[in-house]
């Protein structure tokens, strides 16, 4: 009995006192620290560049076709390390002020913290690496969502309407594009080409690209249906779709497409995204450009394909 009361005296004592804030602000650290080097990790093809490469596409809406990062995740990452440690210094404030007060006690949380993290990352980065040499196999399971699509009905480069309520049954990709791209829309036509090109002209029959434009204003049927003809991408599987402007942006705010146009060049920053709709009409999958997530993209199809629509 008095060796249960001693271990519950201590733990109220470690969680009342400051080595639990301090083990948990350095752990917080730490982690953040990891983060930042991958954030700046110059990239590569194989070791801790090809998995630092992965990890910003993952983690910070890393977009390899422009080299540019979706500020969005970044704050997603970042932010929420920091603001836990904001709490947890205000929360602790006095037990940590008395335990700075002594470092050899100090000591121990942080470089137990230090120690975790170091491992946890560690093995990270040997998965990562290792993958990055041979094939790392398509987590389907892991990946799989089934989040609300958006709604809409717009016009295609030949004046039809495309409602996606209409294409459920079909396996959809959805992205986003526009006429007087001069750099990552080519390349995101050009994966989707490449991509469905894999695929037998049965199961092309089941599949619908669905490219909504980012630049509605400008983008007429006529303006994408030249953009279609360009990248050879015929009806009915490819549909340059476009409709009245306010539609538009709120469609592309549906689906997470953040884009900010440069008022001197007209040009629009925009990430590089592929959403996998499912034959219910469910966001399965979101990838972006690179080899690696054309080979996922690819993988994904089959498996949506593969999928009976829900009878309810």
């Amino acid at each position: 009995m008095l060796d249960v009361q001693t271990a519950a005296e201590r733990l109220e004592a470690f969680f009342s006192g400051g080595r639990f804030p301090a083990f948990a602000l350095s752990l917080l650290a730490f982690w953040e620290l990891v983060l930042v080097s991958l954030l700046l990790t110059p990239g590569g093809s194989t070791g801790l560049g090809a998995f630092a490469d992965e990890f910003r596409v993952w983690c910070f809406g890393y977009d390899p076709a422009t080299g540019r990062l979706d500020p969005g995740y970044v704050m997603g990452m970042l932010a929420p390390p920091l603001l836990l440690g904001a709490i947890f210094a205000l929360f602790w404030l006095e037990p940590l002020r008395d335990l700075l007060r002594r470092p050899a006690a100090l000591a121990v949380p942080v470089l137990s913290a230090a120690l975790l993290v170091a491992g946890a990352a560690g093995g990270f980065t040997l998965l990562g690496t290792g993958a990055a040499s041979g094939e790392l196999p398509f987590p389907a399971e892991a990946l799989r969502t089934a989040h609300r699509a958006p709604e809409f009905r717009l016009v295609n480069q030949a004046r039809e309407p495309v409602d996606l309520a209409e294409l459920r049954g079909k396996v959809v990709l959805l992205t986003a594009v526009y006429a007087s791209c001069p750099h990552s829309c080519p390349a995101i036509l050009t994966q989707a080409r490449e991509t469905l090109a894999g695929f037998s002209e049965a199961e092309r029959a089941d599949l619908r690209v669905v490219a909504v434009t980012m630049d509605p204003e400008n983008d007429s049927p006529q303006k994408l249906s030249e953009l279609a003809q360009m990248h050879a991408l015929d009806l009915p599987v490819y549909n340059l779709v476009t409709g009245d402007p306010p539609e538009v942006e709120r469609v592309l705010d549906e689906m997470s497409v953040a884009r900010v146009r440069d008022p001197e060049t007209g040009v629009i920053e925009h990430p590089s995204l592929f959403l996998l709709l499912d034959r219910d009409g469910r966001l399965a999958y979101r990838f972006g450009l690179g080899e690696r997530q054309q080979r996922w993209l690819s993988a994904a199809l089959r498996i949506l394909l593969g999928e009976a629509p829900n009878a309810g």
